[in-house]
């Protein structure tokens, strides 16, 4: 005789909800904090800067397992105090530089909520791509949540029913 060792249909349909709903989760944090960084990026938060870059050093290796990349640069600068009267000389150090910007030539930056300075977007195609990354993650959450919301009204509805009666 051979036994059987197979999970009933039941557990696994609430154990594929409960991972869908976890799945849902993550992915609508995911895209707050992708929104949240975005409002740093492109300079919305209202705490903008024009800094005069000093030097640069990389934030990580600038090889990748692949044997080739490009690191991100932590770049230190002086406040330009023509743009900025209130903040005098004061040294910043921005993180997140794609490639090493020109030494001593005025570069945007903004403080993103959490604090760090980051270079806003230049480009038209940077800022609309950076602008509108949220909604990936918050369509894949969507699609996610479908089938947990779908459930609990299964189970509401079932609940209604007079008794004696069968769904």
């Amino acid at each position: 005789m051979i036994k059987r060792t197979t999970v009933a249909t039941a557990r696994k349909r609430v154990f594929g909800i409960v991972v869908c709903g976890v799945m849902a989760l993550f992915l609508f944090g995911l895209a707050g904090y992708m929104a949240v960084a975005a409002v740093g990026r492109l300079g919305l938060v209202g705490q903008e800067l024009t800094m005069r870059v000093t030097d640069c050093e990389a934030s990580a290796p600038v090889t990748t397992s692949r044997g080739g990349g490009r690191p991100d640069l932590d770049c230190k600068g002086f406040v330009d105090p023509a743009k900025d009267p209130g903040a005098g000389t004061r040294r910043i150090t921005a993180t997140g530089f794609s490639s090493a910007p020109v030494f001593g030539a005025p570069v945007k930056v903004a403080k993103e909520p959490w604090g760090s300075w980051v270079p806003v977007d230049q480009g038209g195609w940077n800022r609309l791509g950076r602008a509108l990354s949220p909604l990936i993650p918050l369509a894949f959450a969507g699609l996610f949540a479908t089938a947990p919301v779908a459930a609990y009204r299964r189970w509401k509805n079932t609940r209604r029913l007079p008794e004696g009666a069968s769904a």
